[in-house]
């Protein structure tokens, strides 16, 4: 008996991405919701890390991304370019996995897989761009395809950022230079300074004792930037918290705080994370933004278009209803002036 194998249809490929999306979404559901069922029928704390949601969404995440690109391409002229397009990307993400160009493992497979999407959603563009379209139309298919590319880019960037970041901590003394594991960043502080603010609380002359840590950045030898931390003791609440530094530049994000301070000998406990690519996921929610607003926006003026259209038509059906009414006022006329003769 010979199996048949569904066609690759609309429908049934929306199907498949609605399975895909409901199994990817029951794991991330079952992964919040399993430290707080632990709790209450154990009375045991547990926390699941990242990996744990990594490792098991990686593959609905992938099948996600590849019936996108099926929807994308698909179109009664090149239906049967689905299956090459995406066997080729499946099958390089599985050369990138072996030979490893990145030296990680989801980075190496995602690449090959999203930059095919992204291939095939702008020749869609440049392909509804090229036909005779109205505007409203060819505005709010195009703005579809930005949303798609919306979220290939958040993809991206939560793949790149999470995978790549390097973080680490080191302790750097007053007026020394600092370095960091596999950083390109050094830290020079130039200056620590301690006060007392708020009002006085209990034995101590003010509610919380502030620290002040000013240093300058390097970056590859050369200067980067200057900043600043705070390590804040809070006497009233009992606790510590910092202030931090950040900076978002075009291709990563710094970030750098205070794990601890030793004011006798001058030295800092410093934390410091860079995150690559970072930067792709808020161009990737931009991007939806301004898709939705363009899929809106043609939404409305295709609808005035409409409403403009049926104005004219009862207009037109108004002259066809007063025509027939004078000829038939007309054939009655007549009708009566032959009766009299």
């Amino acid at each position: 008996m010979k199996i048949k194998l569904p066609e690759l249809t609309e429908r049934n490929i929306m199907f498949a991405t609605v399975i895909t999306f409901l199994l990817l979404a029951t794991i991330i559901t079952m992964g919040m919701f399993t430290p707080l069922i632990v709790k209450l029928a154990s009375g045991v704390d547990i926390s699941l890390s990242p990996g744990y949601f990594n490792e098991r969404t990686a593959i609905p995440t992938a099948a996600l991304v590849l019936l996108l690109s099926a929807c994308t391409i698909l179109s009664n002229r090149n239906r049967r370019y689905i299956i090459p397009t995406i066997g080729m990307s499946v099958a390089l993400a599985i050369v990138f996995l072996f030979i490893s160009p990145f030296d990680n493992a989801p980075v190496d497979i995602a690449l090959p897989i999203l930059t095919f999407v992204l291939i095939a959603i702008f020749s869609r563009i440049a392909r509804i761009y090229s036909t005779g379209f109205d505007m409203p139309l060819k505005v709010r298919k195009i703005s579809a395809h930005i949303i798609h590319i919306g979220i290939i880019l958040i993809l991206l960037g939560v793949i790149l950022s999470s995978n790549m970041k390097i973080e680490g901590s080191g302790i750097v003394e007053l007026g020394e230079m600092g370095s960091f594991e596999e950083q390109d960043y050094k830290i020079e502080v130039n200056k620590m300074a301690s006060y007392y603010s708020g009002e006085s609380f209990q034995n101590y002359p003010a509610s919380s004792y502030t620290t002040e840590i000013d240093f300058d950045i390097y970056r590859s030898g050369l200067y980067f930037d200057s900043g600043q931390i705070k390590y804040v003791t809070d006497f009233k609440w009992g606790q510590t918290h910092t202030t931090t530094y950040i900076n978002r530049g075009i291709t990563e994000e710094l970030f750098i705080a205070p794990r601890a301070i030793n004011e006798t000998k001058g030295e800092i406990d410093i934390y410091m994370r860079t995150v690559p690519f970072i930067n792709s996921l808020w161009a990737g929610i931009y991007l939806m933004i301004f898709g939705i607003i363009g899929v809106l926006l043609s939404d409305r003026a295709k609808g005035l278009q409409g409403t403009s259209a049926s104005g004219k038509s009862k207009e037109t059906y108004q002259e066809i209803y007063d025509r027939i009414l004078e000829e038939e006022v007309r054939t009655h006329r007549s009708e009566k002036e032959a009766d009299k003769r």
